[in-house]
């Protein structure tokens, strides 16, 4: 692995929506609590410069996160990423959309005891400023500027097979 290798988590339930301190955040749920707590140490580290998001809509009506900080840049031991992919454009994301498009949302990252049940949801980060955030199709992923979001898809899929 090199310095600029990602190493990427994708083991999160999906996203939960909120608004916060007059912004949008976007908290990954994971259903592992030692993980999510893992991660939380990790993401709160994350420079506020540095960070990224992409959401890639796919051409199946389903959109992929992928969150992480520049690894170019980044002063940690270890380069984690957050990537999920097979979650629906619907409902939740179609009304996050345009807060995204506005404004960079917030990261964080959170526990849930239940999935099905919100009063189990626990936050377990901070609120992590996204420095850029960008909502692509599918198809952009060819240009070399979303090599990240590339490898993290690729794996995905190879994962999937």
């Amino acid at each position: 692995m090199s310095s600029f290798d990602i190493e990427w988590k994708g083991n999160f339930y999906g996203i939960y929506w909120a608004y916060e301190k007059d912004r949008l955040v976007v908290s990954t749920v994971f259903e592992d609590k030692e993980e999510a707590h893992q991660l939380a140490k990790e993401v709160e580290n994350w420079s506020d410069k540095f960070t990224r998001m992409t959401l890639i809509e796919k051409n199946n009506d389903e959109y992929a996160l992928c969150c992480y900080q520049d690894p170019q840049i980044s002063k940690s031991e270890k380069n984690l990423g957050l990537y999920r992919s097979g979650m629906r454009q619907a409902g939740g994301y179609e009304r996050a959309k345009p807060m995204i498009e506005e404004r960079s949302p917030l990261l964080q990252i959170a526990y849930a005891a239940d999935v099905r049940s919100i009063n189990t949801y626990e936050q377990v980060s901070r609120l992590v400023p996204i420095k850029k955030c960008r909502i692509i199709k599918e198809a952009d992923l060819k240009k070399q500027e979303y090599f990240f979001e590339r490898t993290a898809h690729k794996k995905n899929l190879e994962e999937d097979r």
